[in-house]
């Protein structure tokens, strides 16, 4: 799933039925169907990290994973700060961490390109 599909499934079967006008609203608990809080995301990260074992890990890695994924997609730098939400574009390029088989990559289709325009 994707993108639509999985905030629409999100809207049919996860979150709490509540007048709140916010799209992540908290689940269980006293303050059900209450907007979730800056310090809520990282509560539940927590939580689901735990119970399935993952050893480490905090909600701010998912916007290295997403810079990075953007990056390998081709995206322009430009647009990636925008994405982001970043004012300069230098924080922008410390959230990109591209594999060394990503880089061989690139760098063999330039040479490749190179080679047919000559």
């Amino acid at each position: 799933m994707r993108g639509p599909a999985v905030l629409n499934a999100y809207l049919l079967t996860e979150r709490p039925d509540t007048d709140v006008a916010a799209l992540f609203v908290v689940a269980k608990g006293p303050t059900t169907g209450q907007p979730l809080t800056p310090a809520g995301l990282p509560s539940i990260f927590r939580f689901h990290r735990m119970r399935s074992a993952v050893p480490a890990g905090a909600p701010h890695a998912l916007r290295h994973t997403f810079g990075t994924a953007l990056a390998q997609a081709g995206v322009d730098l430009a647009v990636m700060q925008a994405l982001l939400g970043h004012a300069h574009v230098d924080a922008t390029a410390r959230y990109i961490h591209l594999a060394p088989t990503h880089v061989k990559a690139e760098y063999d289709a330039a040479r490749s390109r190179q080679r047919q325009a000559h």
